[in-house]
């Protein structure tokens, strides 16, 4: 118990002096003194960088030259690729500018065959003097692409001063007689997709051109708020077209037995296989006509019984079909036909409407 209250009572052997800056440490051993020192060392003065002396005669030792040398060779290499550089952005920049900044000059137009470019021009509302670099080119694809006959359109800027447009036309497949109540012969006829699109009207006297003679003609059909742009929904309409679709298909889905069952006859017949100039007519909603040319002025065809006497077709050869089974009655057309035209080359209507019989008119 005295042990413990000795050794708890006791003193840090580490005391300080109230008016003296010396701390004295006790130990059994022997006392040690402490005395701060305020006594600061004296640093070497660094001395100052100045761009104006020379460092040749200050250092003139061999290996601090040679050290100066690269040193100054470096920086004056580097001022000047930088000087270099700054001149080639500059130059860059004003030259680019330039460049960039010429009027429009020349508009190529591309894959057109229905639209002529001064059509596509006034479409896309481009004018002389306007920037090439401030044109929109998403702008003038609406433009243009708002046209019916327009599928779609790739516009590109060719700098300094060239325009590329390039077209992607819808696929007519036939022309539809314009109606006319007080008009025997057609002035106009509507140039129709296979979806019924009415893309633009073509003026009668095209229709003979290269351009539109190999296509299919529709009449008979009333067209009351028809227009360009329009979706033309009409069953007669449709039942044509899918006539149509059945003439191209036929040949392939049905082999022609003309040759082998005439075989004495001329090599060349006029082929169903194809819808080059015909005419149907729709105006009876329950019997399909085409008018066939088979003349050897637009087929080139010929028909002869012996050297010394030919014969040649009149066209066109009106052909009732009625409203349904056109790949049987083209088939029994195709075998009917050379032996008729034999017999009667002067014939003018074939109907073909009854399945036990066949109605000539010569």
């Amino acid at each position: 118990m005295q042990d413990w209250k000795q050794h708890g009572s006791r003193r840090s052997p580490y005391r300080r002096l109230r008016s003296s800056s010396i701390s004295v440490r006790k130990e059994r051993e022997a006392s040690f003194i402490q005395a701060k020192s305020n006594v600061r060392k004296e640093r070497p003065r660094r001395k100052l960088l100045s761009y104006f002396r020379n460092p040749f005669k200050e250092h003139p030792e061999p290996e601090r030259l040679r050290q100066n040398l690269r040193h100054w060779a470096r920086n004056a290499f580097g001022m000047l690729i930088l000087a270099g550089m700054l001149w080639l952005s500059g130059g860059t920049a004003y030259l680019g500018w330039s460049y960039f900044q010429q009027p429009l000059k020349n508009v190529r137009v591309t894959g057109n065959r229905l639209l002529q470019p001064t059509e596509v021009l006034k479409m896309s509302g481009l004018r002389p003097g306007m920037l090439l670099a401030e044109l929109d080119p998403y702008l003038v694809a609406s433009r243009i692409q708002s046209h019916p006959i327009v599928k779609k359109i790739n516009v590109r800027r060719e700098f300094p001063g060239s325009l590329h447009l390039m077209l992607f036309e819808q696929d007519p497949i036939v022309l539809v007689e314009k109606s006319h109540p007080n008009q025997y012969l057609p002035e106009e006829y509507w140039l129709l997709t296979r979806e019924k699109l009415v893309l633009k009207p073509i003026p009668a006297e095209k229709i003979a051109s290269p351009e539109f003679q190999d296509f299919p003609r529709i009449k008979g059909l009333p067209d009351p708020g028809v227009f360009s742009g329009v979706m033309w929904n009409s069953l007669a309409l449709e039942r044509g077209l899918q006539f149509l679709e059945t003439v191209g298909d036929w040949a392939e889905k049905a082999p022609s037995t003309t040759e082998d069952n005439h075989n004495d006859s001329p090599a060349l017949w006029p082929s169903l296989g194809s819808t080059k100039g015909l005419v149907l007519d729709l105006s009876d909603p329950l019997n399909l006509m085409m008018r066939w040319r088979l003349s050897t002025k637009d087929s080139g065809l010929e028909l002869a019984k012996n050297v010394d006497q030919p014969i040649t077709v009149k066209a066109p050869v009106l052909v009732q079909l009625g409203k349904d089974q056109y790949a049987q009655r083209l088939k029994r057309l195709e075998e009917l036909l050379p032996g008729l035209i034999k017999e009667h080359p002067e014939i003018k209507s074939i109907d073909l409407r009854y399945p036990d019989r066949v109605t000539l008119v010569p």
